[in-house]
């Protein structure tokens, strides 16, 4: 992504807002993202920790923002424009948690199926059971891959931070994780 500061145009954001309303361009699309694709990226980079998710994050955004333009009455662009960039992020961060929840889920569920395919968990109990039997299976893990399990699916680390805190290659963390998950179904069919 080329990232400009210069202004290439004296008119304000509200000026040029206005201009669009009246007629899409996207020139003046264009003039927006200039001016404000820099301190989008920051943002975007102080939630997501990865510059190419960062990136992508500003450039989604600006695609989905000519209906936007057209339906709200904005007053202050810039305010809102860092908005509607959080609020992305934020998405982005819940559904890579959620989808980490559901993996977490689908080694459990997988290993039961392949333990009791006629038993399912309905109760309170089963519920708790559940989660003591994959603590205790998360306790069974060697040291690495258990740091690298707890860090990426419990505490929703990326990859990059891991190696940071851990001094793992990326190479070295996507192993762990991927024989950690191996070693956590095997652990649980034998606990349960």
């Amino acid at each position: 992504m080329v990232l400009f500061k210069k202004r290439t145009d004296n008119r304000s954001d509200e000026e040029l807002l206005a201009a669009y309303k009246r007629r899409p361009s996207e020139s003046v699309l264009g003039l927006l993202f200039r001016r404000h694709s820099h301190k989008l990226y920051g943002l975007s980079l102080s939630y997501l920790k990865n510059p190419q998710d960062a990136e992508d994050a500003v450039m989604d955004c600006f695609a989905d923002l000519p209906p936007k333009l057209l339906k709200y009455d904005i007053e202050d662009f810039e305010s809102w424009l860092y908005l509607v960039v959080r609020n992305y992020c934020i998405k982005l961060l819940k559904e890579k948690t959620r989808q980490r929840t559901e993996e977490m889920n689908d080694i459990f569920e997988d290993t039961l199926v392949e333990s009791a395919p006629d038993e399912t968990l309905h109760t309170i109990e089963e519920a708790e059971r559940r989660f003591e039997v994959l603590s205790d299976a998360i306790d069974q893990l060697n040291g690495h891959q258990q740091k690298c399990i707890i860090l990426f699916y419990l505490e929703n680390r990326s990859y990059q931070e891991i190696a940071e805190l851990t001094s793992f290659t990326l190479n070295e963390v996507k192993s762990h994780i991927q024989n950690g998950r191996r070693n956590l179904k095997n652990f649980i069919l034998r606990l349960i």
